[in-house]
């Protein structure tokens, strides 16, 4: 088989469509009958491929919502300064 069998069915259907055996490419009386299922496998095909990729958008955009709605954590107030007392100072 070459290429993806997308590529594989749409070209058994182009064969089939001009008359040709899709599987063998000898010309056949009813190479157009023969052509709609592999039409169909090809949409078939794209079509689960096209679901996979619509569920992965899904997926990340629910993720992403996810964390847009999760509570932001405030950092921790700084602690207050505290002065420095030298024996100098408390004597002045």
């Amino acid at each position: 088989m070459r290429g993806t069998p997308t590529e594989t069915h749409v070209r058994r259907a182009e064969k089939g469509v001009n008359g040709k055996s899709p599987m063998y490419g000898w010309s056949d009386q009813d190479g157009p009958a023969k052509a709609v299922p592999h039409a169909l496998l090809a949409l078939v095909t794209e079509q689960q491929a096209t679901n996979a990729h619509l569920a992965s958008i899904a997926d990340s955009l629910d993720r992403i919502a996810a964390a847009l709605n999760k509570p932001v954590d405030e950092p921790p107030a700084p602690e207050p300064k505290r002065r420095l007392w030298l024996p100098a100072r408390r004597n002045a």
